[in-house]
């Protein structure tokens, strides 16, 4: 068994998880998987109800901090509901794109270029999602109870949910811990919720940009290979339409998710701002305007990503030079070069590009 796909299996229930969590598939996969996705599902689903109950009580009282981070806190947990309901819709296309890169692992060529190639670019892959994946669910674990013991230390922040039945201001000392240690449980629970939905979409997002290398490997060896394979440029425009079929559905799943993510990030921004504008010496403040610029930044440095590497396959595609081949392969390289001159990436709503500049003109927006 080559490298890559040994990797590729190494971590095959973790991506596992994370695709059946987008999808809310609680059937296939170990027990343990199906009893977490329950898990979280239920929980956050009570726990939306929870915070739901603390701003209609609240309702009539005066405008404070406690309420301003009640309403974040409900955003949090509704993008999680939302997102949830989207991946329902579009599970044949998550099946669909997982079953393409399955077989793109699974692929091998018996040219030891082509293949060496291959296992490089979908070696870094694993290596960086596994990198992405510890590091983005320690950092969003330990951020979600760091602000919980702030908040239950600082009494502006307080309880962000209520107990049906249950009066917050009558109740005993050790009732009243156990509440501040169900919103620690609520927090980490929604913040990992979120994040592995977002490491869902990575590790996609990474295997198209993985294929996307290859690809362009390939191009620029296509003279040498073309001597010793002469149906090359078939195999060619197989992998070419392949890819662009798999970023037009990788466009398609995140089209609502991230335009959603955009509109929460700038909601929450100013909400940020405007406790920093009201409370300039709360660290807490800090950390929710940092939550309202960080929160749409992975997919928005993704499409980036996949952007710039679409852009420096065109540029390969233009530096071949093409008059070497014979007329049959130049009417078919004539076909790749069409198929490239269309943009290709992420988009908003299958209307805006979903780039760095966009995450920087939603940082602007939030000023003005």
């Amino acid at each position: 068994m080559v490298k890559h796909l040994e990797e590729f299996f190494k971590i095959k229930p973790r991506f596992d998880f994370l695709i059946s969590l987008l999808i809310s598939d609680v059937f296939p996969g170990p027990w343990k998987n199906r009893f977490l996705i329950i898990f979280l599902m239920l929980f956050n689903t009570f726990a939306c109800s929870l915070v739901i109950l603390h701003l209609k009580n609240a309702i009539g009282t005066e405008i404070n901090i406690n309420i301003l981070v009640t309403i974040l806190m409900f955003f949090l947990l509704f993008e999680y509901c939302i997102r949830i309901v989207l991946g329902l819709f579009n599970r044949t296309k998550f099946t669909v794109l997982m079953q393409n890169i399955k077989d793109l692992f699974e692929e091998q060529d018996e040219d030891p270029e082509l293949s060496s190639i291959m296992e490089f670019h979908l070696k870094n892959s694993m290596k960086y999602f596994v990198f992405f994946n510890r590091m983005l669910t320690y950092i969003a674990c330990s951020t979600a109870i760091l602000i919980s013991l702030y908040f239950r230390y600082n009494e502006d922040y307080g309880l962000l949910f209520d107990l049906p039945f249950v009066v917050s201001d009558n109740i005993f000392w050790i009732w009243k811990e156990m509440l501040y240690l169900l919103q620690i449980v609520i927090t980490v629970v929604g913040a990992y919720s979120i994040v592995s939905i977002d490491l869902g979409i990575m590790f996609l997002g990474l295997q198209i940009i993985a294929e996307i290398n290859i690809f362009n490997d390939y191009l620029k060896n296509i003279n040498r290979i073309l001597i010793n394979q002469p149906n090359f440029l078939c195999r060619i425009i197989k992998r070419h339409s392949s890819l662009i079929s798999n970023i037009n559905i990788l466009s398609e799943l995140t089209s609502e998710v991230s335009f959603m993510q955009l509109f929460l990030s700038c909601i929450t921004f100013m909400f940020g701002l405007s406790f920093l504008m009201k409370y300039l010496s709360g660290i807490g403040n800090y950390v929710l305007f940092s939550a309202g610029i960080i929160h749409s930044l992975p997919i928005c440095v993704l499409g980036e990503f996949i952007k710039r590497k679409t852009d420096d396959l065109s540029e390969t595609l233009c530096l071949i030079n093409w008059l070497e081949l014979s007329l049959k392969d130049q009417k078919a390289f004539l076909i790749i070069l069409g198929m490239a001159q269309r943009e290709y990436g992420i988009k908003a709503g299958g209307m805006y590009d979903i780039n760095l500049y966009a995450f920087v003109k939603v940082c602007h927006v939030r000023f003005i």
